[in-house]
């Protein structure tokens, strides 16, 4: 998807502040605004979000020696998660339809995203609880879901950011439970980049006792296919199913030729309107794959 001028505004203003609450050295942080101004004011015209976010970053590993660091809020919200993990697995089977009820979930956890929002704390996971209770997964692309788990052997799981990932992985186990014949691989990202899941959150969260733990060798916000190497574009052209959490992940994903399932929360202006969906609401979405 291309570049929307609300990215633009929206990175420079969640990256500006998350970095000026920690930084203590005036000109190095003029240098950093100055930069981040001038990417954001003339990116190349292909660009999406998520390689705008990627120039971000080394913008400030250019003036900083580091990338954006954002460790602590990536161990504090897998760590709030997985305090609630088994009641909410729980709750979850208990329910008239498990599969519907853990994409509640899994789309309203997509508001953790320190790209669109600078200020998240332990209280969003209220508002994601909140927000599962008022999600209605469409029913077509539902029934659509069902029937290729029932004749599926291989599922793919492009995951995006941290905590998220644990609602994701909540998604996985009741898959795997209703579905016992899949076998699950889960693409995380394959370097740091703002609170997305890499291969060590993966083990901080235990995810590898229920999905293959592969990462797509990019430190984008996203999966960008230009750049993918070609093990990880055999995931996606040999998956029965193939599912993706978040906005960076649809950003570079959707058009590009593939049959996905789409889950996310429209945060963004011009994705509501593009999807028809009022903003902040969530979004259960399936793209055909181009013949």
């Amino acid at each position: 998807m291309e570049l929307d001028e609300e990215c633009k505004g929206c990175l420079y203003n969640s990256q500006m502040k998350k970095v000026e609450r920690s930084c203590t050295d005036a000109a190095k942080l003029d240098a950093f605004r100055q930069a981040v101004r001038r990417l954001c004011e003339a990116p190349p015209a292909d660009y999406c979000a998520p390689l705008l976010m990627r120039d971000i970053d080394s913008a400030h590993r250019a003036v900083f020696g580091t990338g954006i660091d954002y460790s602590s809020e990536k161990r504090m919200f897998n760590s709030a998660v997985l305090g609630m993990e088994e009641e909410l697995f729980a709750r979850i089977n208990s329910s008239a339809d498990p599969l519907a009820e853990a994409i509640k979930y899994a789309a309203a956890a997509n508001y953790i995203d320190f790209a669109k929002l600078s200020d998240l704390g332990k209280d969003s996971l209220e508002t994601v609880r909140q927000a599962a209770t008022r999600t209605v997964p469409d029913a077509v692309v539902l029934d659509l879901l069902k029937d290729k788990l029932r004749a599926a052997q291989t599922l793919l799981f492009v995951h995006d950011n941290c905590g998220e990932v644990v609602f994701d992985k909540i998604l996985i186990r009741v898959i795997k439970r209703l579905y016992p014949a899949i076998n699950v691989t889960s693409l995380v990202r394959g370097g740091e980049i703002i609170n997305d899941a890499t291969r060590a959150d993966a083990a901080f969260i235990g995810l590898e006792r229920y999905a293959a733990v592969e990462d797509n060798g990019e430190a984008v916000p996203g999966t960008y296919l230009k750049e993918l190497p070609p093990r990880v574009l055999g995931l996606f052209a040999n998956s029965d199913v193939v599912v993706a959490k978040g906005l960076g992940n649809l950003e570079t994903l959707y058009g590009e030729g593939y049959g996905v399932f789409y889950i996310f929360m429209c945060k963004c202006a011009h994705i509501a309107k593009r999807f028809g969906l009022a903003q902040w609401s969530t979004a259960f979405v399936f793209e055909e794959a181009k013949k």
